[in-house]
């Protein structure tokens, strides 16, 4: 059943199986948009507050192309989140859309480009979990590529600072930001990297640590279980980093490790 209606679903909106980021754009808010759930008495649900919206290139150039439309043109997350306004449904606590990319298209899926993945957010921690008195974990990022002041950074803050050189200074001389994670200054690998690339905070709510993008930053990302997920600007909470990430700085990368020290 779910087969025959994704194909009178393809078939009344052609636009479901595009290829040009118009299209898929349009085809994902038609998607969204699809899974609102009338309840009863007029009111309306969207049951979901995290998406991962997959697109699928299928060669370097279109890969190029969609992420150029999803880094700079697309506004997802505000996009679907208007949507849903329009059509009388509230937007769930928490509301969030990530982008990624695959290789290949789903088999079940046919000529589409792309796909949605929903879901909710994990809850936040519990009271026990506060009572506990549990650290927050010891957050190691080591360098995989480009050169940067040290190999491997253990942190233990609630914010720490990304970029190219130690010190970012303004016309004047005068200090405005130190990197806590700094690459050097010369090098392929290392010039793209933004002085004031991108910031890592933590998060007390869902305990955890979130990745946020610098405005002008030259193309962040996280590349998590062979997807890639784009950190935008635009995007003022982030992304969420799990142990194993691989964060990209422009061309330079960092690997995201983390510790809890139960000692003491």
């Amino acid at each position: 059943m779910d087969e025959l209606i994704g194909k009178m679903r393809d078939f009344l909106k052609p636009w479901m199986k595009g290829t040009s980021p118009l299209e898929i754009r349009r085809a994902v808010l038609d998607d969204a948009e699809s899974r609102i759930v009338a309840v009863g008495e007029g009111k309306r649900v969207f049951p979901y507050n995290r998406l991962t919206v997959h697109l699928v290139a299928m060669d370097p150039q279109e890969r190029a192309a969609l992420e150029a439309a999803a880094r700079h043109g697309w506004e997802l997350e505000r996009e679907i989140a208007a949507r849903l306004q329009e059509r009388g449904c509230s937007v769930p606590p928490g509301f969030k859309v990530d982008v990624a990319f695959d290789d290949e298209p789903r088999p079940d899926l046919g000529e589409r480009r792309f796909w949605v993945e929903y879901a909710e957010s994990e809850p936040p921690p519990t009271a026990a979990v506060a009572a506990s008195g549990q650290a927050r974990p010891i957050l190691e990022l080591t360098v995989r590529k480009g050169d940067a002041t040290q190999h491997v950074y253990e942190l233990d803050e609630t914010r720490i600072f990304l970029g190219r050189l130690e010190e970012v200074v303004d016309a004047d001389g005068r200090v405005r930001r130190r990197n806590q994670v700094a690459f050097q200054e010369k090098g392929d690998i290392n010039t793209t990297v933004s002085r004031e690339h991108a910031r890592i905070t933590w998060d007390e709510t869902t305990g955890g640590y979130w990745l946020r993008a610098e405005q002008n930053a030259s193309g962040t990302r996280i590349i998590r279980g062979g997807k890639t997920i784009d950190v935008s600007a635009h995007d003022r909470r982030g992304v969420r980093l799990q142990a194993g990430d691989e964060i990209y700085l422009g061309r330079a990368c960092v690997k995201v490790g983390m510790r809890t020290d139960l000692a003491g």
